[in-house]
């Protein structure tokens, strides 16, 4: 479980320093205002993806160490809850008449980072867990 921690650090990590960029561009931009009205807040948003993000670690770095010959079909099958409640929150915006490009934009965006996170976690494990072999 040392290693989850660290995974977690890191991603504690990117998260805050992501949060205050991201923060940041808005306030020069002065698009902060947008966020009052959105369906929800920008620490909201970071919130949720670090949340499933290190359920996300906790159990990739739990199945590599004592099933790792299943370690991606637990990757996939994470990676698809995390897709399917990540739906389910944004869908009451998906389906609102209104123009909030603002926020399905910014939602996307936090997504990815912290999918992006997420594979890069996998791949981590999958290298420690079946290291490649040099043949010279």
């Amino acid at each position: 479980m040392g290693k989850a921690i660290v995974f977690a650090g890191q991603l504690l990590l990117l998260a805050l320093v992501s949060f205050g960029l991201h923060f940041l561009l808005h306030s020069i931009s002065n698009d902060l205002e947008f966020w009052d009205t959105a369906y929800m807040h920008l620490w909201q948003i970071y919130a949720l993806q670090f949340l499933m993000s290190v359920i996300m670690i906790f159990a990739v770095v739990g199945i590599g160490n004592s099933k790792p010959e299943s370690l991606g079909y637990i990757f996939l099958g994470f990676l698809t809850l995390k897709v399917a409640v990540n739906y389910f929150v944004i869908s009451p915006v998906l389906k609102m008449e209104a123009d909030l490009d603002f926020f399905k934009y910014n939602f996307l965006a936090v997504f990815f980072l912290f999918m992006t996170f997420d594979v890069y976690v996998s791949y981590r494990i999958l290298n420690q867990v079946y290291p490649t072999k040099n043949n010279s």
